[in-house]
């Protein structure tokens, strides 16, 4: 990972100051609630992604810094709603935008910094682009409105998982690699397998995030311990550990029943929380999530190469950024935050 920021770290310091530059307006208590939401930093993962496919594929027009922040716009908007409906108070390290401003002010600038997103996207006059993270943004949503609908239950299957996680995390990460090609005006065989690449990408970012909710310490994760079921979400490593339960007798599933318990009443003892998490481990969830998320490295890895080998014979400098982007899905897997 940190071989990732030192590649796109040049790039990616040089965006800072234009994330908000690109959104200022000419009411100043505004443009402080923007200073406070791109002050509290984070990876930059998307806008890094979307750099250094661009540098793959040798796109290096007037439209890369400013779609390069549109890829963190669309993240960063939808966290400020995220926030609002989950309540949060922290994000980062950081008071939200919504327990400074209050709701109010957090929903209307994640508005702001979509409908900038949008004019930066309609100055490429490129309608592929355009589509792509229109669509992006009309799928975050509705995935977020079915996430909704799955919370505090216990029956959640592993396909309706799966449509959340590309809904809510692996459709950018597939915009943020697919639409440079668009810009560099190269065939659809090209930014379809770029697109698959970061689709598959985002599956591995998601899933091992997944992972680490069970395996991660709170000074790692920077949240606490099995947060998500807490939060009424049973993900990946909980759904498969319950599967394989699923074989033995209904009573003896205590794997099965302290999940049901917890999302029946919100709430568990420490002790409970505990014996959840170790069972999770010991019923193979935590293991068999890690066999899922490795299909999906392979998958990112043969869609990029089948990507580049529509292109010109390669530099030097583009395959050491082949080489990157080839390394960064077992990356994405083993962080350990």
């Amino acid at each position: 990972m940190q071989t990732f920021f030192d590649a796109a770290g040049t790039e990616l310091k040089n965006l800072e100051p234009l994330l908000v530059d690109y959104l200022l307006t000419p009411n100043e208590p505004t443009n402080d609630v923007l200073r406070h939401i791109f002050a509290a930093g984070g990876k930059r993962v998307r806008p890094g992604l979307f750099l250094l496919v661009s540098k793959l594929i040798q796109y290096g027009g007037e439209h890369r810094m400013p779609i390069a922040a549109v890829c963190e716009y669309i993240h960063t908007a939808s966290l400020l709603h995220d926030d609002v409906i989950d309540n949060s108070t922290l994000r980062r390290g950081k008071p939200t935008a919504n327990s400074v401003w209050g709701d109010e002010t957090a929903v209307l600038t994640g508005d702001l910094i979509y409908s900038a997103a949008c004019r930066l996207m309609v100055k490429t006059r490129s309608l592929e682009l355009i589509d792509t993270f229109a669509e992006c943004i009309r799928f975050m949503s509705e995935s977020e409105l079915f996430q909704l609908e799955l919370l505090w239950k216990s029956d959640v299957t592993q396909q309706q998982y799966e449509r959340v996680v590309h809904g809510k995390t692996a459709i950018l990460f597939e915009a943020s690699c697919k639409t440079p090609a668009f810009l560099a005006q190269l065939p659809a065989s090209v930014s379809d397998e770029l697109g698959n690449y970061g689709k598959h990408l985002g599956f591995v970012f998601q899933i091992a995030d997944d992972i680490l909710d069970y395996t991660g310490s709170a000074s790692e994760v920077g949240k606490n311990v099995a947060a998500d079921l807490l939060a009424g979400k049973a993900t990946l490593p909980v759904l498969l550990g319950m599967h394989a339960e699923s074989r033995l007798p209904e009573n003896e599933r205590p794997l099965t029943a302290g999940v049901a318990k917890v999302l029946t009443h919100g709430e568990c003892s420490d002790s409970e929380l505990q014996d959840i998490i170790a069972r999770v481990e010991s019923t193979g969830g935590i293991e068999s999530a890690r066999q899922i998320a490795r299909s999906h490295v392979q998958a990112a890895c043969e869609a990029i190469n089948r990507a580049v080998n529509q292109l010109p014979p390669l530099t030097s400098g583009q395959r050491e950024t082949l080489a990157l982007l080839l390394a960064l899905p077992e990356a994405l897997l083993k962080r350990n935050r």
